[in-house]
């Protein structure tokens, strides 16, 4: 069996090209695929899509030293070519092709196939080596079709509406709340936004997305109204609002069970940034790469999946991903 030079060294690294995708520590030489803090470090060259140099320079301002690259502009870098394209995870998400003398290497980052409100689809990219997320890479996470999950949340807001009480929807202050927002773009609905969802959410206007109309919250507003807030607002942000509330966490654990009882929520609903278990085998499929390396999450259980169907994979590593929702 050909053994391809790609290692797993708290992020994925290629010895050869001596470049690292998606590090955790500061490298000397790195691709961004994201803005989401568990992907952002301060390397000393680091390469990211226009939007995600934009986000990550507003959350972490002492981050420099980012250079943009467009989807589908081919860059040349010293044994390498490397090329983004988009990875419908988060807006300015980007897969990696990183073009080598052994072949072509497609690092996807997080992934989502199915259609998002805020960031372009991820294409499937041929390739010789693919490494693959597995957030969601068990067979128990199924995802039902978006649109019905939205349609509940907005059908869940309007119930709490209707008793008296204001509906809290949970989700990550980049990429999940801009989506929650879009989706309510035709309910008529009075919405306001945490603070640091606010600020991230106005990037996301400067970049091009359109939203309804929304109000940073700072608690005084009356009448009826959806809040929109990252989970961790949930109960120090939470404890001070002084009118009768319901909480509600999108996020892709919620096909767990207990996870309405964990996080102490009133409803959960498994809205995800990330690609579902199917999704992840059928793009590994597509791509039909000649090895595929799983990486974070449930990687050793997704790679025996892909293996029962014909695929030669194994995990690279053994580092669960920081589960955000």
């Amino acid at each position: 069996m050909h053994s391809y030079p790609v290692l797993w060294e708290s992020g994925v690294y290629l010895p050869e090209q001596k470049l690292w995708l998606d590090p955790r520590r500061a490298r000397p030489r790195a691709v961004i695929s994201h803005a989401h803090s568990d992907h952002v470090a301060a390397h000393p060259i680091a390469y990211a899509t226009p939007a995600t140099r934009r986000l990550v320079t507003h959350r972490r301002p002492k981050v420099a030293g980012i250079t943009a690259v467009d989807y589908r502009e081919r860059l040349e870098l010293d044994g390498c070519h490397l090329t983004f394209y988009p990875a419908g995870h988060v807006l300015g998400s980007a897969q990696t092709l990183v073009e080598t003398p052994f072949g072509r290497v497609l690092y996807t980052g997080d992934l989502k196939t199915r259609p998002g409100l805020t960031s372009q689809p991820a294409p499937v990219v041929n390739a010789d080596v693919l490494v693959l997320e597995s957030t969601f890479g068990k067979p128990h996470y199924r995802f039902p079709d978006t649109s019905e999950v939205l349609a509940s949340v907005i059908t869940w807001c309007r119930a709490t509406l209707a008793l008296g009480s204001t509906p809290i929807l949970l989700g990550y202050s980049l990429g999940k709340g801009q989506e929650m927002l879009a989706a309510l773009s035709r309910e008529g609905l009075e919405i306001c936004l945490h603070p640091a969802l606010y600020s991230i959410t106005d990037i996301y206007r400067e970049l091009g997305c359109v939203f309804p109309p929304y109000q940073r919250f700072d608690g005084t507003q009356s009448g009826p109204l959806v809040v929109i807030a990252p989970p961790s607002a949930a109960r120090s942000w939470l404890r001070q609002y002084p009118r009768p509330f319901r909480t509600a966490a999108l996020t892709g654990w919620a096909m767990d069970r207990s996870l309405k009882s964990r996080l102490d929520v009133d409803a959960v609903f498994p809205l995800s940034d990330h690609a579902d278990f199917e999704e992840l085998c059928r793009f590994a499929e597509a791509v039909s790469a000649t090895m595929t390396y799983t990486v974070l999450g449930f990687d050793e259980e997704l790679a025996r999946h892909l293996r029962s169907r014909g695929l030669r994979a194994k995990a690279l590593g053994g580092v669960d991903q920081l589960r955000l929702f």
